[in-house]
């Protein structure tokens, strides 16, 4: 039997994705991970499939998101393609105009924000809207992101990846917020 060296990081990837008293080892992660690729296997038993991401639920709080990447998103059934920033803009944007007032805005909104440019201190002008959005962490970004979803009633759906990087809750790991 080959003998193979992994990096740490993945060896902790592996064990997030584990299922409990069914894998028994890393081998068996490693093959329900190749079962799931590989689209001509048949008789794969299903109920130990691999999740592509799994779903965050947000009544148990967010987890740290420090060195994330968004995957996917999708606002009020409209898939955007974005970063944490760009999809707060998009997200305050479609709020303005359901709210029509930059004061209810204000109120629905959990961060910095000012009418009219404001191009310093980390500011982004949304001209559409012509209010300014001071940029965040991810950590930030993705608490705005929720609150102001749940505020204004809207679908929100985000699939993110943390990266392999030192500090990650979870290097390598998928998941899911949906609002």
């Amino acid at each position: 039997m080959p003998t193979i060296s992994i990096h740490d990081s993945t060896f902790k990837r592996l064990q997030s994705l584990a299922i409990p008293f069914v894998d028994i080892s890393p081998d068996m992660v490693i093959r329900r991970a190749l079962d799931a690729l590989d689209p001509e296997r048949e008789n794969v038993d299903s109920t130990a499939s691999f999740p592509k991401a799994r779903r965050v639920l947000i009544g148990q709080g967010l987890p740290d998101m420090t060195h994330t990447k968004i995957l996917s998103a999708r606002v009020a059934d409209q898939n955007i393609k974005a970063n944490w920033n760009s999809l707060v803009s998009y997200l305050v944007i479609l709020a303005k105009k359901r709210l029509g007032k930059f004061e209810s805005l204000r109120k629905h909104y959990p961060a910095n924000l000012v009418r009219g440019r404001k191009e310093d201190e980390g500011y982004r002008y949304l001209h559409e809207i012509d209010v300014s959005v001071q940029g965040m962490c991810a950590n930030d970004a993705c608490r705005a992101l929720v609150e102001l979803a749940r505020s204004i009633h809207v679908d929100l759906d985000i699939t993110f990846m943390w990266r392999d990087k030192e500090g990650a809750l979870k290097p390598g790991v998928r998941e899911r917020i949906q609002v």
